[in-house]
């Protein structure tokens, strides 16, 4: 507490000095609500001070989070009006008849959301498209978010949370730095305790290393108090500049490099961004970019804003309750208590889910139209003969041809490219428009917003670490900074040593085609013997042989697509919780007195009756209004939003610093990510370790954190080669994770049966699909022991055909027949390593119609040859 008090009078003191000016003091408790917001809970848990529980309800709530949803509902209590409960002089309201007895919400239910998402970020050609078009969503929702903050107050944002957000971190720091004088000491102070206890969260201890990921939903919620003379009209105008001004920012100002406003100035210094320009390069990108630009004012990416004001429902809420005939169960005095205490929950999971759409959504533009204002003749709903549809998105009609000529632009993009350089006066020599090519590739037909998000990652190149420019970066990323290979002294083999040097790694563009390159990679690389520990440890593997040394120096043509996405989200969020487990917990609840069940009616204590009483009332009440579920409450959601930063921000370290891919976005629920072969099963065991913890919690220090534990996540991994389509291999990625969620596992003799928690793998050179769970990570486990096994040329390859074409059929739930078959194949291709591990799996049926020893043969024939 001192040193929080400390951190309070420095700050005091550098707006005020040791006086405080009247004049200021909104300012100074604005700010200094800011800085408690943002420092107190970090501070608490770097001293290492114990966080307990506060409610016996699963997930299990911290004060903090109590602290932090009773934050955000004061917004909808503050300007409450039971001074004047009669409203109208001489006329009783229908809010009069609660508002004795509890607060009287006003104030407004907000979502913030970009649609058709999906749809902007998996249109790429490149590893930096799709990251791109993430990052811009992300940060277009931010950026309008951060404008509400800065009125409002953070505790508007009910998710994603403020706690434990990079982002936000760097933005408030900022603000509070430039806006109230906080000082770089102070600064570099707070900075060290945030990235501590982030460091002892993720494994990552800068928040900056943050910032470059796309970590904020394109869904934003928020609950904002009604001020005098406000309406949902008048709010959703106030939103929608809020968000023009992000999407500005975003999509128009970083791409040219030309930032004017002064929220897209707070942006670019708060990430610390950069511009290293006045190159011949940037001059011929800002041509291109501009060209694009032209289109942006249509609001390429649009948003829905989706409003509910509480007086506007107040009577349908209560009419809910009567309906359920809840005053039935209670007295006046009770159900006018609850009316209120039910608000929240009626938007946040009947009304908006099933009315909102319907009834509160303002369609702020239509969807754009493409018009004759720039020499193109867009029929952008039914088509036309004097355009094409972008090659990248296949959505947006093009703007602009990269026409090709063999592998160089053509004669007319040359002109045409000439000209607009001329007519913004830069000039252009052939070496230009070689670089030039890195960036458009001679074929492409690119649309202004696939244009723009290659503008954006140019920009921004120079500030972002380990974000990767193409597929084949992913492919060799792994390679290039663990298993770094020697490269012989050979004149021949130069070009090898170019290729992994270069900033950006094109296969077919260095070599001409990958037979080349394999015959490179075999003969020029040599892995040194100072090496090998390290490999054996990083792969896990017992000895490392000629055979394994050889597979791991050699050529790499795949990287792999991961999709993974919380099962029973829809369930989780809602807090489908059954009110009765509360009896369980009872026991523990009550502090005088022994409770039994058989003597519930005749409790001990008066404490004991009106613990019992509170619970079995709230029981039935919930059975009528929420199927026995209890109601869903502002400290969940709070609880919920913390589980899924937390999770995003461990999701980041396993994919990037673990195992050297590249998060495209991060939501704790859902992540999607590039990542190495050589990593992929490692990988997929991290993501879903991140997700339910260590038995249900993360722990720091003396904190706990629930996680999503017992509910798991579902993946699809698309084994994609580099020189595949990324846009339909995206899209196949996402078709296969809808599948999986499908998926029904039946233990024998239906003792069991389990439905999703599973990965689906599959690649684009075969027609394989191959289905294993995920609630034991033995199965990934034994897939990757055969993968080195056959690597290491020690499991043969052909075990798979064996398999498929002899024992399959006779693989069934009758134990000691299959482990005989199982075996039997296994030692036919001197698999003798690997008898323990099958002879230790359960069969599990899926979907009735395969097994779990089918899916992991063809997972190891998917996996076969991948390296």
């Amino acid at each position: 507490m001192e040193k929080f008090r400390e951190i309070i009078d420095k700050f005091i003191e550098k707006q005020t000095g040791n006086t405080l000016d009247k004049t200021k003091i909104f300012k100074l408790i604005k700010s200094v609500y800011f800085l408690i917001y943002t420092i107190y809970e970090p501070l608490w848990i770097y001293f290492g001070l114990p966080v307990e529980v506060e409610d016996s309800r699963s997930p299990f709530y911290t004060i903090f989070d109590h602290l932090y949803a009773s934050a955000s509902m004061i917004n909808w209590v503050y300007y409450d009006d039971r001074s004047d409960p009669k409203g109208k002089k001489g006329k009783k309201t229908q809010q009069d008849t609660y508002s004795k007895n509890a607060p009287n919400p006003k104030g407004f239910y907000v979502v913030i959301d970009i649609p058709g998402v999906q749809e902007i970020i998996n249109s790429a050609r490149k590893a930096s498209d799709y990251w791109a078009g993430s990052w811009m969503l992300s940060m277009i929702i931010w950026l309008t978010v951060w404008q509400l903050i800065k009125e409002y107050g953070p505790d508007v944002l009910l998710a994603p949370t403020t706690r434990f957000n990079p982002i936000y971190y760097a933005m408030t720091l900022n603000y509070l730095e430039k806006e109230f004088g906080m000082d770089d000491g102070l600064k570099k102070e707070i900075e060290e305790i945030l990235n501590t206890i982030l460091g002892k969260l993720s494994g990552i201890y800068d928040y900056t290393q943050f910032l470059k990921e796309a970590i904020i939903p394109a869904t934003a919620s928020l609950i904002l108090p009604k001020e005098q003379n406000t309406c949902s009209i008048k709010l959703e105008q106030e939103i929608f500049e809020y968000y023009k001004n992000a999407y500005n920012c975003i999509v128009k100002e970083i791409p040219t490099g030309n930032v004017q406003s002064d929220i897209c100035k707070e942006f670019v210094e708060a990430f610390n961004i950069i511009y290293q320009s006045n190159s011949t390069l940037d001059n011929l990108m800002n041509v291109i970019i501009n060209e694009a630009e032209k289109y942006a004012d249509k609001i390429l990416i649009r948003p829905a804003i989706y409003i509910v004001d509480i007086d506007d429902i107040r009577d349908e809420v209560e009419s809910d309750l009567r309906n359920k005939n809840v005053n039935a169960i209670l007295n006046n005095k009770q159900f006018n208590q609850l009316v209120p205490q039910y608000i929240f929950h009626y938007i946040s999971t009947k009304l908006f889910r099933e009315k909102v759409k319907e009834k509160y959504k303002r369609e702020i533009l239509p969807k754009p139209n493409w018009f004759t204002s720039f020499n193109k003749e867009f029929d952008y709903i039914n088509g036309g003969k004097n355009w094409e549809y972008c090659t990248v998105c296949g959505n947006e009609p093009a703007i602009i041809n990269f026409g090709k000529e063999n592998d160089d632009y053509s004669a007319s993009t040359k002109c045409e490219i000439l000209r607009l350089a001329y007519q913004n006066r830069y000039k252009v020599t052939d070496d230009d428009l070689k670089d030039l090519k890195v960036w458009f590739k001679p074929g492409e037909k690119l649309g202004p917003l696939c244009i723009i998000k290659r503008g954006l990652y140019f920009r921004l190149r120079k500030n972002l670490e380990k974000v990767f420019k193409s597929t084949d970066d992913i492919a060799y990323s792994y390679y290039k900074n663990v298993i770094q290979p020697r490269i012989k002294d050979l004149d021949e083999c130069e070009k090898l040593k170019n290729f992994l040097n270069a900033e950006e790694l094109d296969v077919y563009e260095t070599f001409g085609n990958p037979v080349i390159a394999r015959r490179l990679f075999s003969k020029c690389t040599e892995v040194e013997d100072k090496k090998l520990p390290c490999i054996q440890k990083e792969y896990g593997v017992s000895d490392v042989n000629n055979a394994f040394i050889d597979a791991l120096k050699g050529y790499r043509e795949f990287y792999a697509i991961v999709k993974a996405d919380a099962d029973d989200m829809t369930e989780l969020a809602r807090g489908e919780i059954d009110a009765e487990k509360y009896f369980e917990v009872l026991p523990r609840l009550i502090k005088e007195g022994e409770f039994e069940e058989k003597e519930s009616k005749n409790p001990k204590n008066r404490a004991c009756k009106f613990l019992i009483y509170t619970y079995s009332n709230m029981t039935s009440i919930a059975k009528v209004i929420n199927d026995g579920n209890i109601l869903m409450s502002p400290t969940y959601r709070v609880a919920l939003s913390l589980a899924m930063m937390i999770t995003l921000l461990r999701d980041i370290k396993t994919v990037e610093v673990e195992n050297y891919g590249q998060i495209i976005y991060a939501g704790g629920d859902d992540v999607v990510a590039l990542v190495p072969i050589d990593r992929l099963i490692d990988t997929l065991i991290g993501l879903e370790r991140n997700f339910v913890g260590e038995n249900g919690f993360f722990k720091v220090r003396q904190w706990y954190i629930p996680t999503f534990y017992p509910h798991g996540r579902s993946f699809s991994v698309r084994i994609a080669n580099i020189a595949d389509f990324m846009t339909n291999e995206i899209q196949m990625a996402t078709e296969l994770l809808n599948r999986v969620k499908k998926v029904k596992w039946e233990f024998p003799n239906g003792e069991e049966k389990r439905s999703k928690f599973s990965a689906i793998l599959s690649t684009s050179r075969t027609s394989y699909e191959s289905v294993l769970p995920m609630w034991d990570f033995k199965y990934l486990i034994l897939l990757k022991k055969m993968w080195l096994l056959n690597l290491s040329n020690k499991l043969s390859s052909s075990v798979f055909e064996d398999y498929e074409s002899a024992f399959k059929e006779f693989i069934t739930s009758e134990r000691k027949l299959t482990k005989r078959l199982i075996n039997y194949v296994l030692l036919k291709n001197n698999g003798k390593e690997l008898v323990e591990d099958f002879n230790k799996l359960d069969f599990l049926s899926l979907n009735k119609k395969s097994n779990v020893y089918n899916e992991i043969f063809k997972a190891f024939r998917i996996m076969r040859g991948v390296i």
